[in-house]
């Protein structure tokens, strides 16, 4: 079995507890300063909150993503004997773990197992690790085997410290049994599309043989090159040695303007999103987005919807939930309070009025809707992650038991149903009373009255609008009628 809250500094108080061994490499880095982490605290810190929660596989959502963790095992047939190859030797088999938000799926079988388990620091879209399925990079992980003996280690620990030519230093270092494994966790996980993919691949065979060189691994002439997904064996297992994975914090969270410091311009991260602009054309072009989301890391922004849309769905609740969904109608109303931007007190005396309403639908002693249920719900609202905006109307209707329905062309495209809408809409506002303001002709019309020796120009500086929509309307109202009765002022705003 593994040790998921093992630290170096905890093996040392009782080293027969453990094997009475350490891994390599890990009193070393022990004595150069580097603290001891266990596995829950480094997992926790590489995935943190983002991988997805766990549910039922119906209930799996499009654009939520988790972590593979794999145990080998003995392949065993179908009366439960173990299955050799033709050599006599034991063929092994792969058992896959989805790893959800809080990891505890890979804490269990870190704890329990005996056998060889890995993960690799990506997320997945379903079951598979197959490079097509990979979503979010957390981390580059680059290992480094047979170091040498005398020096290595310094001289791998003097690549980041130098200050000619450096290379970036990692988050942490991982004593595998024998090597080292350098993590280097990135601040905000990386998107895996096609592109990025690839620049992050060119990326780590770029720095590989850079650090395993000639003065730090005796195999510097047989460097391996890994791919980015490649998966590592997890901090707190068991090693072929028998002794257990540990992990040493090292530096910071890593950037991409930091790694992008220690790669030449042909090797630079610098196609972040799926835009045929570079980072530093974005730059250029929009400066705003660019401080915002590049430079002081802020998330993407959101549309502030209606407020209607969401009392709205207060009533549709009040009028239509039913017993046994009555928490995902309340939760959803939390996630609309998001969108809408409802302030906190509403929120939660809206909530707590209709938690009111839900209770009476049942009598039953053992399913009441209280206190609880409400600030469960509320939790959406007070996060705020990024899927309280982006839900999906089959999937709401689906979950609260009320029918939704989308808007619908009929068939027509956008561009044919905006151009039906406004006809409509120019049939029943002929005057284009909808805009809730006069229109410009109706304005260059009355300055006209008023002053039937003015010019386009007089009327554009007075009337606050441009000399070419002055000019638009200037032709079709005819000059000589007689001004407006009311004042002035009352027509132009006070000018």
């Amino acid at each position: 079995m593994g040790y998921t809250k093992l630290t170096y500094e905890q093996y040392l108080d009782c080293p027969s507890m453990y094997g009475g061994a350490s891994p390599k490499w890990a009193k070393e880095l022990f004595e150069k300063g580097y603290k001891g982490i266990c596995a829950v605290d480094f997992y926790d810190d590489v995935f943190g909150e983002d991988l997805e929660p766990e549910r039922m596989p119906e209930d799996y959502r499009t654009g939520e993503y988790a972590g593979i963790a794999i145990e080998r095992v003995e392949k065993r047939d179908s009366d439960g004997n173990i299955v050799l190859n033709k050599r006599g030797n034991v063929r092994y088999a792969a058992r896959r773990y989805t790893i959800t938000q809080g990891n505890m799926k890979l804490y269990d079988l870190i704890d329990r197992s005996d056998n060889f388990c890995m993960i690799a620091p990506i997320s997945y879209a379903g079951r598979t690790r197959k490079n097509e399925n990979a979503r979010f990079m957390y981390a580059l992980c680059i290992e480094i085997d047979n170091l040498e003996p005398k020096h290595g280690l310094d001289e791998l620990i003097f690549s980041w410290e130098r200050t000619e030519q450096p290379l970036p230093r990692p988050t942490y270092l991982v004593c595998s049994g024998t090597g080292l494994h350098m993590y280097f966790v990135f601040e905000r996980p990386l998107p895996l599309w096609e592109n990025i993919f690839i620049q992050l691949t060119e990326i780590k065979k770029y720095l590989t043989p850079r650090f395993w060189n000639r003065y730090v691994s005796l195999a510097y002439d047989t460097v391996q090159y890994e791919g980015i997904t490649q998966a590592f064996r997890c901090v707190g297992s068991i090693t072929k040695a028998a002794t257990y994975t540990m992990a040493f914090e090292c530096g910071p969270k890593i950037t991409i303007e930091y790694l992008n410091k220690f790669l030449p311009p042909d090797k630079k991260l610098n196609r972040m999103y799926q835009s045929n602009c570079t980072l530093e054309q974005a730059k250029a072009l929009y400066p705003n987005w660019y401080r915002r989301r590049i430079e002081q890391g802020e998330g993407r922004g959101h549309f502030i919807r209606h407020q209607p849309i969401y009392y709205n769905w207060k009533q549709k609740i009040i009028d239509g939930a039913t017993v046994g969904r009555r928490y995902h109608c309340l939760e959803n109303l939390c996630s609309l309070a998001v969108q809408c931007d409802i302030p906190p007190e509403q929120v939660e005396a809206d909530c707590r009025e209709v938690a009111e309403r839900l209770e009476r639908l049942t009598v039953s002693d053992d399913n009441h809707f209280g206190e609880y249920d409400v600030m469960c719900a509320l939790r959406t609202y007070y996060t705020a992650a990024e899927q309280a905006y982006r839900r999906r109307i089959d999937f709401i209707s689906k979950k609260t038991g009320i029918e939704l329905k989308p808007n619908k062309r009929n068939g027509r495209t956008q561009a044919a149903h905006l151009k039906r809408a406004r006809a409509v809409q120019a049939i029943d506002y002929p005057d284009g009373e909808w805009r809730g303001r006069k229109p410009k002709a109706d304005i260059v019309r009355q300055w006209r009255q008023r002053y039937p020796d003015g010019t386009p120009t007089q009327a554009a500086r007075d009337l606050q609008i441009s000399r070419t929509t002055a000019y638009k309307y200037w032709s079709i109202i005819p000059t000589g009628e007689k001004p407006p009765a009311e004042p002035a002022h009352r027509l132009f705003g006070g000018m």
